[in-house]
């Protein structure tokens, strides 16, 4: 019999990469792991708002693009990379198959690999194009057509794709019966 989840419970296994079923133990570790992690971001953002509350005194203009990128840099590699470690170490991210499905399961890595460079290289070409738009008031159909981002951010999304399957891999473990 099949237990229904929770739309809670799927955000929860897929933010903490955690396949299968989410048990107490899982449950009460990813809990402890949420716990540390928004006591480092609060620390975060005390420290970086005392810090820019300062540095904007004289410097204004330097002090809301060191906000803006600290807080877009700190969340996404320091807090989700701890999240990231500690699930691993923990083993919550283990995907546990058996010896004679392995092959499946590399097949599905590499499906979701490819999807992943798709998906990544498509939203950063795009969010390029937007960004330069804002910024630098280029037209996003110059920054569309330009053989040369195109061509970056298709090999970005190919190493993003590669790396992603790494991962992937590395959470497959065999068992035997």
């Amino acid at each position: 019999m099949k237990v229904k989840e929770t739309f809670g419970t799927k955000i929860l296994k897929h933010f903490y990469g955690i396949p299968g079923v989410l048990d107490e133990h899982a449950r009460q570790e990813v809990s402890r792991i949420g716990s540390n992690a928004y006591l480092m971001l609060v620390s975060y953002l005390l420290i970086s708002t005392l810090i820019i509350l300062l540095i904007s005194i004289r410097h204004l203009e330097n002090a809301f693009w060191i906000l803006v990128f600290s807080n877009l840099i700190v969340p996404i590699y320091g807090i989700n990379g701890y999240v990231l470690v500690a699930t691993n170490r923990l083993h919550l991210a283990d995907k546990e198959v058996r010896a004679q499905n392995y092959a499946d399961a590399v097949k599905k890595s590499v499906k979701r690999g490819i999807g992943m460079a798709v998906y990544f290289g498509t939203t950063m070409f795009l969010f390029t194009s937007i960004t330069n738009w804002f910024i630098d008031g280029t037209q996003p159909i110059r920054t569309l057509t330009s053989i040369h981002e195109i061509v970056k951010w298709i090999l970005a999304g190919a190493l993003f794709g590669l790396l992603m399957f790494i991962y992937d891999l590395f959470r497959i473990k065999k068992f035997r019966e």
